[in-house]
Order: structure tokens, then C-alpha cells, then sequence
């Protein structure tokens, strides 16, 4: 199914690579100008390039969402570019993890908190003002099957998936009386680079325990959050699509091996 997102101006944030490339090129397909955003240049470039190679609009801006003064510097350049930005995916995501036992490394938690909650509240600051004077906005935050399952092992990146949660859910209170509406799509097990280095025990046990049998593709993902920013939601506020198969929850103790980067 295809949305019109004719004049449109989308902020795609971790859109360098795996999930975040497919929801930018998706949104570019139906119509938006799309700003690429990636920690790192060159992948934002490669997304870019893909999106013009098929007719549509995009840009790349390369910045760290948990840098506050980058961010407002992006959305001001966003805004230039292409005028107000109406339309918010806050993917940027990372997946440092270590086990609640082991000897407490903070900085995990710190880059957790930062990215997953710190990014996507930034993120939103900055798209508020031009929101808000057009009364009409888009919000979509990207969470995660943790939010519904936990999945132990984890419990930084737990802690940022379900922060992210918790702000989607009071933003959508607060800002749905602007016009702006926040949603939340949370993925299952997705085949992005994050999932290449499961080995084959991991990989058969989620999807022996997945009622369709299999994985993600980032192009699925790509496809609720393209419904959630579309007009055909307009009605729908402060909710958390799963898109996860109907994923049971994992033995996460058999893991096989460093959990580190596993996400």
C-alpha cells in the first residue's frame, strides 16, 4: 500500500544503514523530502544517493542526536533545505549491552540513555517550534520488542527501549493538542547487520518461537511507520505498533557467547 506524502519534509535519524535506510527510502518513495540522518557520513550519503537514483528528494546530515547543539543545528539546516519539517522518526539506536551481574561499566547505560531517549527528546525539541506554528505533526519513535517481552541480559539497552516508551506515551498526551501526533513502532527480530552475529542456536530458537516461523525484513518495519506518519492515521495517538510475528519471549540464557553488539 502506498501513502501520499506529498509535501512532506521528514527527519529520518540512524538512517545510514538497516532499518533507518529502509523507513527513509520508504517515506521518499510515498512523496517526502527526506533529511538522512546518520552518526557517520558516508552511509547517509549511500541512502541519499539510493533515494535519488529512484526520482525522490533527500539529504544527507551527519550528527550525533545526543549532542543537543548538533541536533538544533540539523533541523535549522533540515529547514532550509526544505522547509518546515512536519514528520519525525527518531531510529537512531545502539546496542552495547552487558549483563546486570557482571562489573558495572556506566558508560553503557550513559550511551544507551543517550541515544534511545536523550536523542529522540532532542530530536523533538527541534521539530516542536515548526509543528506547532503549522498545527500538524508526526512523531514516530522506534522502540522494541524488549518494551513487551524484556529480554534479560540487556538491561541497558532495556532501560533506553523503555524510556523511549514511556516518553512516547506522554508526548502523545501533551503534543496531541497541538495537532501533533507520537506513536511508536516497535520492531521484533529484524535481519539488519545487528542480528548477523547470531549464531545458528540463537537464530533458531527466536524463530521456533515465532508464530510465522522467521525474522523481519527492515522493508516491514519500513511499512508501519510509513501507515503511522500517513494520513490514514490520523486518528491513531500515543500507540506502540508491534510489528514482531507475535514473538514469545526468548530463553536469553542460552545466548551463546558475548552480548555485546548483539542488537
Amino acid at each position: 500500500m502506498e501513502y501520499d506524502l506529498q509535501d512532506r519534509t521528514a527527519v529520518v535519524t540512524g538512517a545510514g544503514r538497516g532499518n533507518g535506510e529502509r523507513i527513509a527510502k520508504r517515506l521518499a518513495a510515498d512523496g517526502a523530502r527526506v533529511v538522512v540522518n546518520d552518526l557517520d557520513r558516508d552511509p547517509a550519503v549511500g541512502t541519499v544517493e539510493d533515494i535519488e537514483a529512484d526520482g525522490g528528494e533527500a539529504t544527507a546530515i551527519a550528527a550525533d542526536v545526543s549532542d543537543t547543539e548538533a541536533v538544533d543545528e540539523m533541523f535549522e539546516t533540515a529547514a532550509d533545505r526544505f522547509g518546515t519539517v512536519d514528520t519525525l522518526v527518531n531510529n537512531a539506536g545502539v546496542g552495547k549491552v552487558q549483563k546486570f551481574t557482571e562489573k558495572p561499566d556506566d558508560t553503557l547505560l550513559d550511551l544507551n540513555l543517550d541515544t534511545h531517549l536523550k536523542g529522540a527528546y532532542h530530536c523533538t525539541r527541534a521539530a516542536l517550534d515548526g509543528m506547532t506554528e503549522q498545527g500538524y505533526g508526526n512523531v514516530v519513535n522506534i522502540t522494541s520488542i524488549h518494551t513487551k517481552n524484556g529480554i534479560g541480559m540487556s538491561p541497558q539497552y532495556d532501560i533506553g527501549k523503555f524510556s523511549l516508551l514511556g516518553l512516547t506515551k506522554t508526548l502523545a498526551l501533551e503534543l496531541g493538542r497541538e495537532g501533533i501526533r507520537v506513536n511508536a513502532v516497535a520492531p521484533g527480530w529484524v535481519d539488519t547487520r545487528m542480528t548477523e552475529t547470531f549464531d545458528d542456536r540463537t537464530r533458531e530458537q527466536i524463530t521456533d518461537l515465532n508464530p510465522l516461523g522467521r525474522f523481519a525484513d527492515p522493508e516491514e518495519i519500513a511499512h508501519a511507520v510509513a501507515f503511522l506518519v500517513s494520513p490514514a492515521a490520523d486518528y491513531i495517538n500515543g500507540h506502540e505498533l508491534r510489528v514482531d510475528g507475535g514473538q514469545q519471549t526468548i530463553d536469553n540464557y542460552k545466548f551463546e557467547g558475548d552480548m555485546s553488539d548483539k542488537f
